[in-house]
């Protein structure tokens, strides 16, 4: 597994902002952003990754012309819950954004306890996973969403991808054993909020 920072802004930008590609380039502000990222400062966080993408962007047309240096599995030190088409800054700074969250279309978990959360890509079957190890009153186990994306469609930036959604699991924590398959939660969503099939939320 890939030890990176990711910052997540929602389900439907979740391939967008992965560091796999740029990691290594600025020594200096990857030790500075993983520090913060450890910590409860998000707005010096989301700062501090800014910095980094500008010292060492990523290709403008990553999804599209180099999708392969996402492929993996990628431990999130960091993750950040937005709405999409909002600026990331801007929703930290209205509250609007939540940090130490996995959020699929709408199916919001908290990821601050606890296992870092991981997120898998799968560049030739198009597909993304989001793995979140949480406790519950029978012990802890692992929720695992994932579905299908692609390059958001223009004008949105070639970094940006759309996932829709279609899988919902519960294992045993060591992923061993399935012990729920909901994924009608996210069909259901999308017929009661269109937005959602579209990668508007």
């Amino acid at each position: 597994m890939h030890p990176t920072l990711t910052i997540l802004v929602h389900a439907a930008a979740a391939a967008a902002l992965s560091l796999g590609g740029i990691v290594g380039q600025s020594p200096a502000l990857e030790t500075r952003l993983l520090a913060l990222a450890a910590g409860s400062n998000l707005p010096a966080t989301v700062s501090a990754f800014r910095a980094l993408e500008e010292a060492a962007p990523p290709p403008a047309d990553l999804l599209r012309s180099s999708p392969e240096r996402l492929d993996g599995r990628w431990s999130l030190v960091a993750t950040v819950a937005a709405t999409v088409g909002e600026d990331l800054a801007e929703s930290v700074d209205s509250g609007t954004a939540r940090a130490s969250a996995v959020n699929a279309s709408g199916v919001v978990v908290d990821a601050s306890e606890g296992t870092l959360p991981v997120q898998e890509v799968d560049v030739k079957r198009r597909r993304i996973g989001n793995e979140v190890v949480l406790a519950t009153p029978l012990g802890r186990v692992l929720l695992r969403v994932a579905g299908a994306f692609e390059p958001a469609a223009p004008p949105a930036p070639g970094t940006r991808a759309t996932v829709s959604f279609d899988s919902l699991e519960v294992f045993t924590e060591g992923g061993g054993r399935r012990l729920l398959s909901a994924g009608w939660v996210f069909a259901l969503g999308r017929a009661v909020n269109p937005a959602l099939a579209n990668g508007r939320r």
